[in-house]
């Protein structure tokens, strides 16, 4: 069954023809985004051939035509929008650093990471610009959603910690989301003795603060 998390990645891929879903695991996603007429074609790739045995399965019993790829980082389609997600930001920024010019020849990225959004937006926001963001919350995590086309856009600090469309949206759960990091960071700070870690955190509960 595709989780809460997926089907709103997916929806950013509409209105694209074929949509490349790296690290695709199972290939829920692009089964998903096939048959709410999101795209018009999908293929699946992932650096491991045993999550491609069971997305084949999977796309059989769904009579779905995917293509799947072994391939470590973004493999060279005819895809025009890319997802990345279910990994960690330093794995997104190995694999796009990889294949960089593969993914400048794509119309739209779509990320999704585990944690680090921060990170992941200062680095992206070098090649591409921002056009949409989301953050839901599902099994008990938080989960933000970068989409990125190309352009160039300057962001501030705090654009690339909460990201530009996200302050603009402000959400509930975007909202919820920093309430909680906040009240986690009051819980700890007292007792943090490294100096240079009770400082950043002090300087964290402060953006919080201004945020909410």
């Amino acid at each position: 069954m595709i989780s809460k998390r997926l089907k709103e990645i997916a929806k950013f891929s509409n209105g694209y023809n074929n949509l490349l879903d790296v690290g695709s695991d199972h290939g829920l996603l692009p089964i998903y985004a096939l048959k709410q007429g999101f795209v018009k074609s999908a293929i699946a790739s992932d650096i491991n051939y045993k999550p491609l045995i069971k997305a084949k399965e999977n796309f059989i019993k769904n009579n779905i035509n995917i293509e799947t790829i072994i391939y470590d980082g973004i493999p060279e389609t005819n895809s025009d929008c890319i997802v990345i997600s279910g990994m960690g930001s330093e794995l997104i920024i190995d694999i796009l650093e990889k294949t960089l010019s593969n993914a400048k020849s794509l119309k739209r990225l779509i990320l999704s990471p585990n944690c680090d959004y921060d990170m992941l937006r200062a680095y992206v926001t070098k090649s591409f610009k921002i056009v949409d963001e989301d953050i839901i919350y599902d099994k008990n995590h938080y989960y933000e959603i970068i989409v990125l086309e190309k352009g160039f856009e300057q962001y501030s600090e705090k654009e690339l910690m909460f990201g530009p469309i996200l302050l603009k949206k402000r959400s509930e759960t975007f909202l919820n989301k920093h309430k909680k990091e906040l009240n986690d960071y009051l819980k700890i700070v007292d007792n943090i003795t490294d100096k240079v870690k009770k400082e950043e955190i002090e300087n964290k509960i402060k953006m919080l603060k201004d945020l909410i």
